[in-house]
């Protein structure tokens, strides 16, 4: 299975993907803190929202098998791969969060439930924008460099 998050065509598939997943996670999650903290745009766009972050959720995945993928072939820079790790998990529980809050709202749960569903939400998407930060960095400087920091 490796072998097929390798390459594309004759490119390896790493360095292509992750760029999506650099990119686009951590603005999905911006929209994502701006719809949470607008009380008026979190209930018409809260869904829109985790749905739009749920979206790149996909390029995280291939940017981490295909870089488990291309390890086996050349090396693997080691924070960056367990930073890497830490990626994935840490944006499905932004996602459990974030729906939990969007069910909360849609079925009026208490408001104090709410409002600790929204608060760690937030902390989950600063630290995943944070981690994703530290995880493309590492990645370029491994690459770019040769020494990871």
């Amino acid at each position: 299975m490796e072998e097929f998050f390798l390459a594309f065509g004759d490119l390896p598939l790493h360095p292509l993907v992750v760029h999506f997943a650099v990119v686009l996670f951590p603005l999905a999650l911006v929209g994502l803190l701006l719809v949470t903290f607008v009380p008026s745009w979190r209930q018409k766009h809260l869904l829109k929202a985790l749905i739009a972050t749920a979206a790149t959720i996909p390029f995280i995945f291939l940017a981490q098998q295909s870089g488990e993928a291309l390890s086996e072939v050349m090396y693997e820079p080691e924070p960056h791969s367990e930073f890497g790790e830490i990626l994935m998990p840490l944006s499905l529980g932004l996602l459990f969060f974030g729906f939990t809050l969007w069910f909360s709202l849609k079925k009026a749960w208490p408001a104090w439930l709410s409002n600790v569903l929204g608060f760690v939400l937030v902390t989950h998407a600063v630290a995943a924008i944070v981690m994703t930060i530290v995880v493309g960095h590492s990645g370029a400087a491994a690459t770019w460099t040769g020494v990871v920091p």
